[in-house]
């Protein structure tokens, strides 16, 4: 809430220094104040083109109309502050706190226009697609070669598992004529004695 409160003071503060400033103006000569008036037609013609440009500004200045009179009042600070509700004041500091956030923004991308399309992102392509094109040969190459290997090696596993089965075979087939061989042993035992 002192947050709240003192941004509204900071508020207050500019929207009193704005009426000291007119006050000052209406002092000067008239040739002062031709060239001031002129100044002041420009800056409405500039503020216009931003507001038609930025709806969130115009909303805010919507709003900022409708609670004019609560905010100017007759000059006096504190029956300004008065007048003003909570809700009131709240949304100007919303207002203004928005503001600030889009003027940040616009400043941010104006800032950022520069770098944006630099000719070194054109030769960055460029020399991506060239790299593209002199490494595409040399992987193609390096592709049929991983194929044929992984050919090679599956044709190796294959006969592997091929001769381990011809001499499992082998084995089994062994191991029938000893057992063949052990039988006819020991029946020719048993029949010699």
């Amino acid at each position: 809430m002192d947050l709240l409160v003192s941004r509204l003071e900071a508020l207050e503060r500019a929207v009193y220094s704005a009426e000291r400033h007119a006050e000052a103006a209406a002092h000067l000569d008239s040739s002062t104040r031709n060239g001031l008036v002129e100044q002041v037609l420009q800056i409405e013609r500039q503020l216009g083109k931003v507001l038609s440009e930025n709806s969130a500004l115009t909303t805010g200045l919507q709003k900022y109309e409708k609670l004019r009179g609560s905010i100017d009042g007759d000059g006096d600070l504190e029956l300004s502050r008065q007048l003003l509700g909570v809700n009131a004041k709240t949304e100007l500091i919303l207002l203004n706190d928005s503001a600030l956030h889009t003027l940040s923004d616009l400043r941010t991308i104006d800032s950022l226009q520069g770098k944006i399309n630099q000719p070194e992102y054109a030769a960055a392509a460029e020399l991506l697609l060239r790299i593209k094109q002199s490494l595409e040969p040399e992987n193609d190459q390096q592709m049929t070669e991983f194929k044929q290997v992984v050919a090679d090696i599956s044709s190796m596993v294959d006969r592997y598992h091929s001769e381990i089965d011809a001499l499992s075979e082998m084995f089994v087939q062994w191991d029938r004529i000893l057992v063949n061989i052990e039988r006819k042993v020991t029946e020719l035992e048993n029949a010699s004695r």
